[in-house]
């Protein structure tokens, strides 16, 4: 009887095995299982050095728990001690990277946030004053080749409060703007509005007020829908004429008040240092 249920219980394991094998279809097969590549004995034995070699971080980050902890639940003397001195230490190299860091950063102007923006309150604003004269060029351009729609609703008060941004956008920078009620009441301060209850469902208006910039003969764009500041719908303004190819790169980066000193990523003498991992990750 044992033998009988021993034989019965072989069959079903094998049975379950092929069951497995089966319903893996391909795996197994080299040219369409991705089998992982083995970590290198000389990468496990670097790791496993570090890991175990007492106060480097690796240590640190694997071992500081169970100092805090023994601290903790056995407050003494010299168990308090012993957490309080990694933590100093910890505190040490943190000050170390950050001077050295430091050094790094002001010494290579990919690094140095100096390059992106001034740092002194005087030149910053410079650097924001001549952006901001940049801009204004660039939305007098946009002004001779697109104009303004307005959607709003005369129950609505923000859009009151909207129409007085949108109109002064409109005067200052030579801006045609068209206004349009969607609910027949009109805004004192826009008497050339027009009425149109039901707006294109394209322009999948959601919320008013809503901003449209148009370019004869059929091409309008989303600015912003709900109420915002004019410096905001400034830059808007020139983001979308950039987005759109009406102003160049070298014209959009006058406008901004940071430098763009990355590009397209990292300079070419760093990317081969980052091409192929060296470090592993300590669990």
């Amino acid at each position: 009887m044992p033998f009988v249920l021993l034989l019965i219980g072989l069959f079903s394991v094998t049975a379950f095995a092929e069951q497995q094998w089966f319903s893996r279809h391909s795996e197994g097969w080299f040219w369409y299982e991705q089998i992982p590549e083995p970590e290198t004995d000389e990468n496990k034995a670097n790791d496993q050095n570090e890991s175990h070699q007492p106060l480097t971080t690796a240590w640190i980050r694997n071992n500081i728990g169970h100092y805090l902890d023994k601290a903790i639940d056995l407050p003494s003397k010299e168990n308090v001690s012993n957490y309080l001195y990694l933590d100093r230490l910890i505190k040490e190299k943190a000050e170390r990277f950050a001077y050295v860091g430091k050094q790094v950063i002001e010494g290579d102007p990919m690094l140095d946030e100096n390059v992106r923006r001034p740092i002194s309150p005087a030149a910053a604003k410079i650097r924001d004053d001549t952006a901001y004269k940049a801009r204004e060029i660039i939305l007098r351009k946009i002004a001779r080749m697109a104009g303004l729609v307005f959607f709003y609703q005369g129950s609505c008060r923000l859009c009151h409060i909207q129409a007085r941004t949108v109109q002064l956008l409109s005067m200052e920078y030579g801006f045609e703007l068209i206004p349009i009620s969607t609910d027949g009441q009109l805004i004192p301060e826009l008497p050339n509005s027009r009425t149109e209850r039901s707006p294109p469902a394209s322009l999948n208006i959601a919320t008013y007020p809503a901003l449209f910039l148009m370019q004869p003969p059929d091409n309008i764009v989303l600015i912003r829908q709900g109420a915002t500041s004019l410096t905001a719908l400034a830059e808007r303004l020139v983001d979308v004429a950039y987005q759109q190819g009406w102003i160049n790169k070298d014209e959009y980066q006058k406008t901004r008040i940071t430098n763009e000193t990355w590009g397209d990523g990292l300079p070419p003498e760093k990317i081969h240092l980052f091409s192929k991992p060296r470090f592993t990750s300590h669990q």
